[in-house]
């Protein structure tokens, strides 16, 4: 099982990144799907906001985020498509349960 961070500018940029490895998605958290016969799940995140543990203040990261999980393996060609955090975030805004 493998999990992937992905951002991209916009929503619109997330739906083309899932289409060029042939995932039709829909933009609803907790999306499942099968690719290559392994069955992969999406977590539908958007721009993210944290408070800051320095400042106090709030900020928003207002690009779109995605996570991605794997019952598998993705090929090369398909890590090289989509827009994967790299290297991934040391403490996530969400995980997988």
């Amino acid at each position: 099982m493998s999990d992937y961070y992905l951002r991209t500018n916009t929503e619109a940029q997330m739906y083309a990144a899932f289409a060029s490895i042939g995932i039709d998605v829909q933009g609803v958290d907790g999306e499942c799907h099968s690719l290559d016969g392994n069955r992969i799940d999406i977590g539908w995140i958007g721009p993210v906001t944290w408070i800051d543990p320095v400042t106090g203040q709030t900020q928003t990261d207002g690009r779109f985020h995605a996570n991605l999980r794997v019952a598998g393996e993705l090929t090369p060609a398909q890590i090289a498509a989509l827009p994967i955090l790299d290297p991934p975030p040391s403490q996530p805004m969400r995980v997988w349960a």
